[in-house]
Formats: structure tokens, C-alpha cells, sequence
């Protein structure tokens, strides 16, 4: 059974209303960014664990918006990245995900030590996202990811238990026009990716843009040709 619905270019997967415009400051740690709002400076959330470097330096205009954290009231929605945003909250993924997978689905699912994000019937579904694009290739990942890797191998033990294993990419960069793992900053992952497609898991890549506030499907792609 193939898992996922398909959805025609424009189908707005989330909608941010209320963004506010801010330039980057500094980046002290994964988790938080200094940015300036109207002069003044301000602590702003970023749920995203990737290094982003291209995205998050000084002076890059990013769009907030406000939320109830413990230790900020802000958190970062969108990322300027040349002419286009790109999305950047990760607590998000997973619900856009699931507006792509056929009905009956089950989330969080744990498979021995490694938990997957989906299994719906005899099918597991890991969901992976990307804002990394170079020369029109998306780029996963921007930085080593010990996890993506374990997830890819338990895919593939699973299709060895008899079981069919998917990954669905989002990725939030509009210019991207196909795929490839990225092999200078994590030759294991890209590795564990290559043997995955020799053993059967099944990848989709799906395109979003970003204008207005708003986030809506733009194409589905493919991996790029050798």
C-alpha cells in the first residue's frame, strides 16, 4: 500500500498570521537567538536543530512571532534566505507530514531502541526535513545526524522483517529542484541513505514556498540524477 495522498501545487499546509520582522543578532546557543525588534534586542526561541549558517547570522532578517515560553516570548518562523523564507520550526513537521499520508495512521511509533514518526498499517514512515539548498539541490543534512542515520537502518531491518519503510522529506526552500544526501557534512548518513535505496526504503521529497505568513506545497521532486 503506497502511504501518502497526493496534493496539488498551492494546498496551504499552515498559516502564521501575526509575524514580526526582526534582524538577527547572535546565535549563543542551538536553541536561542538574539535579535532586534524596533531598537530593542530580544531573546528568540528557535526550535530547529540544524546549524543553519546560511540562515542565522548577523544582520539576516528573520520573522517571529510571539509565544508563551519559559525562558522567551518569541520563536522563529521564517529565515530571509536570498530572494525567498524558508520555514524554521520543527514542532510543525510532523502535523504537515500527516496531511500527506492516507487515514488510519499511528504517530510516534517505537521500533526497538529507535522511535519512527508514522506507521500506518504494514508501512513506517520517517519524516525528515530540509532547508539547505545548493546550486538547486537540496541538502540533507547541514549538520552530522547520528540519529537520521540509526533511523535509515532500522528502516531497512524492518524491510527485512517483511515490512515496507518510507521517508518523507520536507523540504521549506522553494528553489530546490531535486534532492541529494550531503555527503561533505555527513558522509556516514549519506551512506546509510544509498544503502537504504539498495535495500528498499522508498523516499518522496516534497517542495514547499513560504510568502505572506503562509506555507503551501509547491512540487514534489525527485533525487537528482549521478
Amino acid at each position: 500500500m503506497y502511504p501518502f495522498i497526493e496534493r496539488e501545487p498551492g494546498y496551504v499546509v499552515a498559516k502564521f498570521p501575526d509575524l514580526i520582522e526582526a534582524k538577527v543578532v547572535s546565535r549563543p546557543n542551538r536553541f536561542m537567538v538574539k535579535a532586534m525588534v524596533d531598537d530593542k534586542e530580544v531573546d528568540v526561541h528557535i526550535h530547529d536543530p540544524g546549524r543553519l549558517e546560511e540562515l542565522i547570522f548577523p544582520g539576516n532578517s528573520i520573522l517571529i512571532r510571539e509565544t508563551n515560553g519559559t525562558k522567551t516570548h518569541y520563536s522563529v518562523t521564517f529565515c530571509k534566505n536570498g530572494d525567498i523564507w524558508t520555514f524554521n520550526d520543527s514542532r510543525y513537521h510532523s502535523g504537515i507530514a500527516s496531511m500527506f499520508i492516507q487515514e488510519g495512521w499511528q504517530r510516534e511509533v517505537k521500533v526497538g531502541n529507535s522511535r519512527l514518526d508514522f506507521r500506518l498499517n504494514n508501512a513506517y514512515i520517517e519524516v525528515k526535513s530540509a532547508t539547505l539548498v545548493e546550486n538547486r539541490i537540496a541538502r540533507f543534512p547541514d549538520a552530522p545526524t547520528l540519529r537520521g542515520k540509526k533511523h535509515l537502518e532500522t528502516l531497512m531491518d524492518l524491510i527485512a522483517s517483511g515490512y515496507e519503510s518510507f521517508v518523507l522529506f520536507l523540504i521549506f526552500n522553494e528553489d530546490a529542484k531535486c534532492f541529494l544526501p550531503n555527503t561533505a557534512r555527513d558522509p556516514e548518513f549519506s551512506h546509510a541513505y544509498y544503502s537504504a535505496l539498495e535495500h528498499g526504503v522508498k523516499f518522496q521529497y516534497l517542495v514547499f514556498s513560504s510568502r505572506g505568513g503562509e506555507i503551501v506545497l509547491k512540487d514534489s521532486i525527485s533525487m537528482c540524477n549521478p
